[in-house]
């Protein structure tokens, strides 16, 4: 019996009755105001879920495909407004720029889309300021109109307005 006693018979990792450390307390001895050691909780989700998407990714598409759809024509009314009733030509390639780099940001993954839409605006854009001539009297054609008021700006705004939309859209 006296061997049983023995406090160098306990297990490794056991705790002997004579093994008090500073802070053990009996449980009997829970004083009022005492409050348990608070264990951390478990969310069931994490906390960034909440802003997360809820809607399908075909609804984020067509959602990106109508932004982009009105950025392009807001681009071609800009184009037509600048270069018909204000007369803007260098300032043109500027806008065209603006018109690439939103369309390509809005449809990041395609870039075939991107590109195709914003030279489309600017063309939209061109015949608008063609059409404003035609309304003051104007008698050219639209290439003609083009080629002898804009010069070789028309081409570059086409060319800046692809180039942009393609490299912001990678």
């Amino acid at each position: 019996m006296a061997a049983m006693d023995d406090p160098t018979d306990i297990e490794p990792g056991e705790r002997g009755t004579g093994d008090v450390e500073p802070g053990d307390r009996p449980i009997a001895d829970v004083e009022p105001g005492d409050r348990p050691a608070r264990q951390p909780t478990r969310l069931e989700r994490p906390p960034s879920d909440r802003y997360a998407r809820e809607g399908a990714p075909e609804a984020g598409v067509r959602g990106a495909a109508a932004r982009a759809l009105g950025f392009a024509v807001a681009g071609a009314a800009a184009i037509a407004f600048l270069g018909g009733p204000l007369s803007m030509t260098g300032g043109l390639l500027v806008v065209s720029v603006v018109i690439g780099i939103v369309l390509g940001s809005t449809l990041r993954p395609r870039t075939a889309v991107a590109v195709g839409l914003a030279v489309g605006s600017v063309v939209v854009g061109l015949l608008g300021v063609w059409l404003f001539s035609r309304v003051e009297g104007g008698v050219l054609d639209p290439l003609t109109y083009l080629a002898d008021v804009e010069g070789p700006l028309a081409p570059l705004q086409l060319l800046l307005a692809a180039a942009s939309a393609a490299v912001t859209s990678r």
